[in-house]
């Protein structure tokens, strides 16, 4: 009796997420409840074969963000993000282990022979503000050490800020415009940026535990969570800016401020195809 109970359990706790282990909101169970699959689950533990974990995202998305909070959560398990995505390109893939910060589009990640149950999200970032976030982070604050990096952050010192972002539009925005243009309308639901910073314990709840399955508690997870907002790291209010810290800012829509209506043209003539097919905007009329 007991085995066919547990056996009952285990079914409920399988993935219920599309083959492959896909995030989708209506599909990802909730991370905490008090209903009878919640009870029975938390009675039974947690189901056999410890999924792998990737976090899939472009650069500026919160990525470290969500790196940190995987480190305090799951630090026993983590593979450690190496230069160039060496950690997933050129490595075997370890079964059990979490994967932060995996800067790749769909068809790379597909090319990959996933452990069995792997688990996956996407997290995304209005390119606008990706694109703003950018130009700060490698004027000022963020370590570089190759030689290319290097030259780039001597340009954007040398340039006027319209041509250094123009520059960046061209040369350095591409890559993560192509994350994202990878994983639009497919069988992932992407998880952007700017839902996670206004509800962030509620969304990595889902995420972390109901979809990922970490062996976390949700009061485990609020406290981490507490721990990495902005606020707490940074030492200052959501939109309080410091130009020169990595957490420069901590707010959604800075582009406002930055673009103009010249760069704005340029920036639709680029991208405004693909603002619309990740619901960033509605039609070019922004």
């Amino acid at each position: 009796m007991l085995s066919m109970v547990r056996e009952f359990g285990l079914t409920l706790d399988r993935p219920r997420t599309p083959a492959g282990g896909a995030f989708r909101w209506d599909t990802a169970l909730p991370a905490v409840g008090g209903g009878l699959v919640s009870r029975v689950r938390r009675w039974l533990g947690p189901a056999v074969g410890t999924p792998t974990v990737f976090h899939i995202t472009h650069h500026k998305a919160g990525s470290q963000w969500v790196n940190r909070v995987l480190h305090a959560l799951a630090y026993d398990r983590l593979v450690l993000p190496e230069a160039g995505d060496a950690q997933f390109f050129r490595k075997p893939l370890v079964p059990g282990k979490v994967y932060p910060t995996v800067y790749v589009t769909r068809e790379q990640f597909e090319t990959a022979t996933l452990p069995p149950n792997s688990r996956w999200f996407v997290v995304i970032r209005d390119l606008r503000d990706t694109l703003i976030s950018g130009y700060f982070s490698i004027k000022h604050s963020h370590a570089m050490e190759e030689e290319a990096d290097l030259q780039l952050r001597a340009r954007l010192h040398d340039s006027s800020f319209e041509d250094g972002m123009l520059h960046l539009l061209d040369h350095w925005l591409p890559e993560r415009a192509a994350v994202q243009e990878s994983w639009a309308n497919g069988p992932d639901d992407a998880l952007k940026y700017e839902d996670i910073l206004a509800r962030d314990e509620e969304i990595l709840g889902r995420v972390l535990i109901g979809h990922c399955r970490l062996a976390i508690t949700p009061e485990r997870l609020k406290e981490v969570v507490l721990a990495n907002r902005f606020e707490a790291r940074a030492g200052r209010k959501r939109g309080e800016e410091d130009v020169k810290s990595h957490e420069r800012k901590g707010v959604a829509g800075d582009w406002r401020n930055h673009f103009t209506d010249s760069f704005a043209k340029a920036f639709k003539a680029r991208y405004g195809e693909l603002l619309v097919a990740t619901g960033y905007e509605k039609n070019g009329r922004w």
